[in-house]
């Protein structure tokens, strides 16, 4: 019987030199794109995809992936705790044959296979994050494995994110700091310890993450100065960008995450009422307290990134006013320049952003219990500054207590980041999924069915049970070590 495995490389004919090695490395950063991981479309279920299972966004297809996840119905067998695992399995299959046949390359640079391997690495560590924050407790296989050695046991969440901080640690010495424009979206030493300081964050070590975002800040980055234009490809390479995932139509490479047919809106998931209302009005206030805030034109008068991140009546789409619509629709991200079908668009995703991490380290500080008002202030003026937007002392004050400096950064980070794939792990890696998913039951749907909105469906999260996604069926099935969470079993 032959055992080697079909989905393997050859590696009688394989793995002879550093062309090799490049083009296997181009397949770990290939598998990133996967619209189960960074990419997105109707059919998938990438990390845009969970901004509309957390309090951002609903999906109005109910058959669409993570639709059944929102209402608490899914099962070991919904389609995206399926395919997401299996993506993201693949991109670790790959990483772990690049570190582990990268070594035995003769006549190799010894500089550009450590690079390599870091490269790998990094990748390696920021898909083990993402699964983390879903399945908590996964098989953690970090070399090439024979079809005898299929069988693995699941490892605990504490131990794979051990592994990975110490991963990428190990692999930021061998990282540039900067790339040629010929090789953006490169790992570099940046991307590294960005990643680092999220996995810190997400997993709650906040001192940690404060001290690694400070590192990123003493690298160079910077805010690029129009925050409307930067979610477009014209202005997808610059200093802001600090981990991307490139995506190009010429090379029919594109990109599905704002996908959308002719001149329509993207119809088949929609911000919710709450994300829409926290955007501020032009004087720093809450609509709640603002008299700038007309409800008849949500748009006026608000916050920059009100019409950038959101399409509402009173807004411009493809260069005509909007009217008469009964929801909100996302604009970031979105295609609106030709009439082509927008399901192969060359813009890139903003894996991390420098934004994310001035924020990080600001709610970190005050998580940590660990700060200075001065410099949490100072951190989120300079995200604010970008769009003209009040400075914290002219607009919530002084003498802040550590709730209301809290409040302040989480605000700011929930309408900077918006859709960028961020808002549902860390309600997720937080505990905190159950009190959005109450609170969207409170009211909130009662509103949207009764203002218009399509297809709304009630939200239901069980805790504990809900806190980790249910291993894949197809996955326990196959693998004898493999055990089902005890909370997803019969009866659990």
């Amino acid at each position: 019987m032959n055992r080697t495995s079909p989905n393997s490389l050859a590696d009688d004919n394989f793995w002879n030199n550093e062309s090799d090695a490049h083009l296997a490395l181009m397949g770990c950063y290939d598998a990133l794109q996967s619209q189960w991981i960074y990419d997105s479309d109707p059919w998938g279920g990438g990390v845009v995809r969970t901004d509309y299972i957390s309090d951002n966004g609903y999906t109005n297809w109910q058959w669409m992936s993570g639709a059944t996840i929102a209402q608490g119905n899914h099962t070991a067998t919904e389609w995206m705790v399926g395919s997401f695992w299996n993506d993201a399995y693949q991109a670790i299959v790959r990483c772990n044959n690049l570190i582990s046949k990268v070594p035995e390359i003769q006549d190799m640079d010894q500089d550009v296979a450590d690079r390599m391997m870091a490269e790998a690495k990094v990748i390696r560590a920021s898909i083990y994050n993402l699964l983390t924050l879903t399945y908590q407790d996964v098989p953690l296989i970090t070399e090439p494995q024979l079809v005898e050695e299929a069988m693995v046991p699941k490892d605990d969440q504490q131990t794979i994110v051990n592994f990975i901080i110490d991963d990428v640690k190990a692999a930021i010495p061998n990282l540039p700091a900067s790339v040629p424009g010929s090789e953006w979206g490169r790992i570099t030493e940046g991307a590294a310890r960005a990643m680092l300081t999220r996995i810190y964050f997400w997993h709650e070590f906040y001192t940690e993450a404060a001290s690694e975002a400070e590192k990123v800040m003493g690298l160079g980055y910077s805010l690029f100065q129009d925050y409307s234009t930067l979610f477009t490809p014209a202005n997808e390479q610059n200093n802001e960008i600090i981990f991307s995932v490139i995506f190009d139509r010429i090379l029919d490479d594109g990109s599905n995450m704002a996908g959308y047919w002719g001149n329509g809106f993207v119809n088949y998931q929609r911000p919710l009422p709450n994300l829409v209302d926290e955007f501020y009005c032009t004087d720093g206030l809450p609509i709640s307290q603002s008299p700038l805030y007309n409800p008849d034109s949500k748009s006026e008068n608000r916050d920059p990134r009100f019409s950038a991140t959101l399409v509402s009546n009173g807004d411009l789409w493809r260069g005509a006013p909007v009217s008469g619509q009964p929801t909100e629709y996302m604009r970031k991200w979105t295609e609106e320049d030709n009439d082509e079908n927008h399901f192969d668009s060359p813009q890139d995703f903003y894996v991390i952003r420098y934004a994310d991490v001035l924020l990080m380290r600001a709610e970190a500080l005050v998580r940590s219990g660990s700060y200075s008002e001065g410099e949490v202030v100072a951190l989120v003026n300079q995200v604010r500054e970008r769009v003209n937007m009040p400075r914290v002392e002219d607009a919530e004050g002084t003498g802040l207590s550590e709730s209301e400096l809290l409040d302040i950064v989480m605000h700011e980070r929930r309408v900077e980041l918006a859709f960028e794939g961020i808002r549902y792990f860390e309600l997720m890696g937080r505990n905190e999924m159950k009190q959005a998913y109450d609170d969207y039951m409170n009211g909130e749907v009662q509103y949207m069915r009764d203002n218009g909105f399509p297809n709304v469906r009630d939200r239901n999260f069980q805790d504990p049970k809900h806190r980790k996604w249910p291993l894949p069926q197809s996955e326990v099935d196959v693998n004898d070590a493999l055990e089902q969470h005890s909370e997803w079993l019969v009866g659990g």
